[in-house]
């Protein structure tokens, strides 16, 4: 890897309870599900491979528990940002689509379509968010140029995140998805040119559903 560029893996934490029952999690602190634990582990074994310098998180206790795993696998101690923390959608917390819709139809109808171009309960706006996500972003890149870093946040933040950072057009948040434990790889060159490498590589997660069907 040439010194200068800057390679981040963007990490979603594990599954949690609501993940799999559909609800907004939000800024809420909804730990791991048993399944999400596992998956952490299916991780956490990949970065025997991965070379790895630094893990930044999420306060959130989901995050937290993703990058633990990786913490025991490495021997990196995960460093929290708060510029990580998922987008706080308010009073949406705990609510699942079809009650949204229900409860204020048209409002969350307009949200969801074009999430960029109208405000929500909560932080506010999309654009609020990838401010601080890419102060966030950017405040690590200066402090570790030429490294390898690994940042374990949330679906959401990380694709309003992504969008920012590659200077991508809005609709593209509506086009990519992030799942649990996947990892998105970005490669920030030495003159800043920020290459997309790979989006939601599960292939732990698919492996071992290979390994499981095939016993």
């Amino acid at each position: 890897m040439e010194d200068k560029k800057t390679r981040f893996y963007l990490i979603r934490h594990g599954e949690t309870q609501w993940n799999r029952e559909g609800r907004y999690q939000g800024s809420t602190d909804i730990p791991l599900s048993s399944e999400g634990l596992a998956q952490a582990e299916l991780l956490a074994k990949r970065f025997q491979y991965l070379p790895l310098d630094a893990i930044y998180v999420s306060p959130l206790q989901r995050a937290k528990a993703t990058a633990d795993a990786i913490a025991k696998q490495t021997g990196i101690t995960p460093i929290v940002e708060e510029h990580f923390r998922e987008i706080n959608f308010g009073e949406w917390e705990g609510m699942s689509i079809p009650q949204l819709l229900e409860t204020y139809g048209q409002a969350y109808q307009n949200f969801y379509e074009n999430p960029f171009q109208h405000t929500f309960p909560g932080e506010g706006s999309f654009a609020k968010v990838a401010e601080r996500a890419v102060l966030g972003f950017e405040k690590i890149l200066e402090k570790e140029r030429g490294k390898r870093v690994a940042i374990v946040s949330h679906g959401g933040l990380l694709r309003v995140m992504l969008v920012a950072i590659l200077g991508m057009d809005e609709n593209f948040y509506r086009k990519t998805w992030m799942t649990n434990t996947s990892i998105t790889t970005v490669d920030v060159m030495e003159d800043n040119r920020r290459l997309l490498m790979t989006l939601n590589d599960k292939a732990h997660l698919e492996m071992a559903e290979l390994l499981h069907k095939g016993e």
